[in-house]
């Protein structure tokens, strides 16, 4: 006669656990990478985002037959023509503290929709302000600008750019005090 066994079937707790300790590794890693390629993206953005203003930029002052500077940036003072009538430095969406900005003349001749800037991701090194970008003139009278701006997890590259001395661009300041981590040099 045969007997029968009684066997049961199924995991042990061992290889339950096995399963579950692989799976969260798995997720682990998951979310690393993914947060990682959510700052790529971010900054991928800016830099975008910064090749097309430092166009339209250069289309401005061809169009204007000036440079940015003296015709006015960041000011409390409303665009005429294209161009503000009172002159500051460094303004870009300074909505709320600025009447002009380069970005508000830019926007005027339609050279950059008016979301660009608004849609970049904000500053998180510098909270008192919204700024990712901020453009000044590298000493007075200087036909070289800066366009420097915010990215989340700089390159060696993008740091190297900014630690570099340009004569009369305010590299530490903006690198210190307002977290930008890449210039891009203008010249007219």
């Amino acid at each position: 006669m045969l007997a029968f066994r009684n066997k049961q079937s199924g995991f042990t707790i061992v290889e339950l656990l096995i399963v579950i300790v692989v799976i969260g590794i798995l997720a682990a890693i998951t979310i690393v990478a993914y947060n990682g390629v959510q700052t790529r993206a971010r900054d991928t953005q800016i830099k975008d985002t910064v090749a097309k203003v430092a166009k339209a930029i250069q289309i401005w002052a061809i169009n204007h037959d000036q440079l940015p500077a003296g015709s006015g940036y960041g000011t409390t003072t409303p665009v005429s023509n294209g161009v503000c009538t009172s002159t500051s430095t460094g303004g870009f969406a300074g909505k709320g503290a600025y009447a002009c900005t380069l970005d508000d003349m830019l926007q005027s001749d339609n050279l950059i929709p008016a979301s660009l800037l608004s849609s970049l991701p904000a500053n998180k090194m510098f909270s008192s302000w919204i700024h990712t970008l901020m453009f000044y003139q590298c000493g007075s009278g200087s036909r070289t600008f800066a366009l420097y701006y915010y990215l989340e997890n700089p390159s060696a590259e993008d740091l190297a750019t900014i630690n570099t001395p340009v004569s009369g661009c305010p590299h530490t300041v903006c690198r210190d005090s307002y977290g930008m981590r890449g210039v891009k040099i203008l010249n007219f």
